[in-house]
């Protein structure tokens, strides 16, 4: 009778397996979709600001291509309405801004400041859904996911700052908001040393690369430099990004 139980257990362990790892693949598909989405924010603030002298054709191709991955990925979740919807509103506004002729597309920053509330709009849907499918995920996962988006959060957060009329809509504007992602983003950094102690040299990168940038954060009025800082932080998004991908995909 107990090795008759056993049997069903390993079996119906095994039957649930594969639902559990598509239940993390669609996790890990909402939280780069949500990573992609601060990608285009990040570049289209750099592409439209006034501070900006020679307009860049770069950072447009670079929120194009994010949002080219972003629709691919909404394409892997099957679509759902409720990404869906504001993620056209995105993308139509965007195209509303760029069909601005030359400097009046320059200045359109009502324009840009609809476009990133609709950016919040997404951003929010996507957390929503991405917090619907966590509870299966194991606390590692989670911390890389937490460590890429607050990143993501503070890069978005210092190209909004240069803008005096474009609100932030993907967090709770509050005072000391900058400290708080940095102060986070630092201390989980030593989390993740000690939960992936064989990815100690990514890790190290990471920290100098963040270290680097980070005076500059802190001080944008003083020493504004978007390009490099998106450059530095990106990397960092990324290689927690892939490092995230990598632990869904062997099933970990």
């Amino acid at each position: 009778m107990l090795l008759r139980l056993k049997g069903l257990i390993v079996l119906t362990l095994l039957f649930l397996a594969p639902f559990a790892n598509a239940n993390l693949e669609r996790l890990q598909t909402a939280h780069e979709f949500r990573s992609e989405g601060y990608t285009v924010g990040t570049y289209l603030l750099i592409d439209n600001n006034l501070f900006e002298r020679i307009r860049e054709p770069g950072n447009r191709e670079t929120y194009r291509e994010a949002l080219s991955r972003m629709e691919n990925l909404l394409r892997q979740m099957d679509s759902p309405a409720q990404l869906r919807v504001p993620f056209d509103t995105f993308v139509n506004l965007i195209r509303e801004l760029e069909a601005l002729p030359g400097e009046e597309a320059h200045y359109g920053l009502a324009t840009v400041n609809r476009i990133m509330k609709a950016h919040g709009d997404v951003d929010s849907a996507a957390a929503a859904m991405y917090d619907e499918l966590k509870e299966a995920a194991s606390e590692d996962l989670l911390a890389l996911h937490r460590q890429s988006i607050e990143t993501s959060q503070i890069l978005t957060l210092y190209q909004n700052n240069m803008f005096s009329s474009i609100g932030v809509y993907f967090l709770e504007n509050k005072e000391g908001l900058f400290d708080d992602l940095d102060q986070s983003i630092v201390s989980r950094s030593d989390e993740l040393k000690k939960l992936y102690p064989d990815q100690a040299g990514a890790f190290a990168r990471m920290d100098k690369q963040y270290q680097f940038i980070q005076p500059r954060l802190q001080n944008p009025l003083y020493d504004w430099v978007p390009t490099i800082a998106a450059f530095y932080l990106q990397r960092n998004i990324e290689t927690l990004n892939d490092m995230a991908r990598e632990q869904v995909q062997s099933g970990a």
